[in-house]
């Protein structure tokens, strides 16, 4: 179950706890979709920035500092001149534009055959859903995205491999109010600095190749950064 899906979950399960203790003054409510179709509108456009790429892997010092506490240093990789584009709501996408497959090279080791084949894969996009819902004040609207999953087709090692990387919204979502919403551009508001995503995940076909993001593991954190108004 998605990240996003979950946390809508919880609200309306909070909402049904109240109003089943037997008050007839909550109510629960929803975005319309002419709402929704307002607020995509508003936060649609070709948003341009950077990547910036924070990375851990076997080459990474790690150490116990004086407190006793696990330290690791970790690799950052700045990409710029990218961008973020959204849909509206009739496709509620976005998509972040040329991201650099071939960094993802750098956290896999546990197969190097893949590693060398994804260190010559070209920049392409990671997309992703959106959706809008109430936080559980109705003063606020959140909006989340889930990751799709990138699927590529590669060949290495003298056979064909058909590649699945998965990626998180790192249990992010982002809030505004919809007097806020209601604004031109209003993604700009709305994500405040950045949007995040995590690499978690890669498959060869349904085999699990590696996993990532647990402290002791490889891991990439991704951050995308706008650097101005929508074109």
């Amino acid at each position: 179950m998605k990240e996003f899906t979950l946390y809508l979950a919880f609200v309306l399960f909070a909402v049904y706890c109240l109003t089943s203790c037997g008050s007839d003054d909550i109510v629960e409510r929803r975005l319309t979709y002419g709402q929704k179709e307002t607020y995509g509108q508003n936060i649609s456009g070709e948003y341009p920035g950077q990547y910036i790429i924070i990375y851990k892997n076997k080459d990474c010092k790690e150490w116990t500092d004086e407190a006793g506490r696990h330290m690791a240093e970790a690799h950052e990789d700045i990409v710029d001149e990218v961008q973020l584009d959204v849909s509206d709501y009739k496709m509620q996408h976005a998509f972040f534009q040329d991201f650099p497959i071939s960094l993802i090279s750098k956290v896999v080791d546990a197969d190097k055959e893949l590693s060398d084949a994804l260190a010559k894969v070209s920049p392409m996009a990671i997309t992703a859903r959106y959706d809008f819902g109430y936080d559980t004040d109705y003063e606020h609207v959140i909006w989340a995205f889930t990751p799709n999953v990138i699927s590529l087709h590669l060949n290495y090692d003298g056979a064909d491999h058909h590649i699945r990387i998965e990626f998180n919204n790192n249990s992010q979502y982002y809030m505004s109010t919809a007097d806020e919403l209601k604004q031109p551009s209003s993604l700009i508001s709305l994500i405040k600095t950045s949007v995040a995503l995590q690499l978690m995940a890669i498959y060869d076909g349904s085999k699990l190749i590696q996993r990532f993001g647990s402290e002791s593991d490889n891991y990439m954190h991704i951050l995308f950064k706008m650097n101005s108004s929508p074109n």
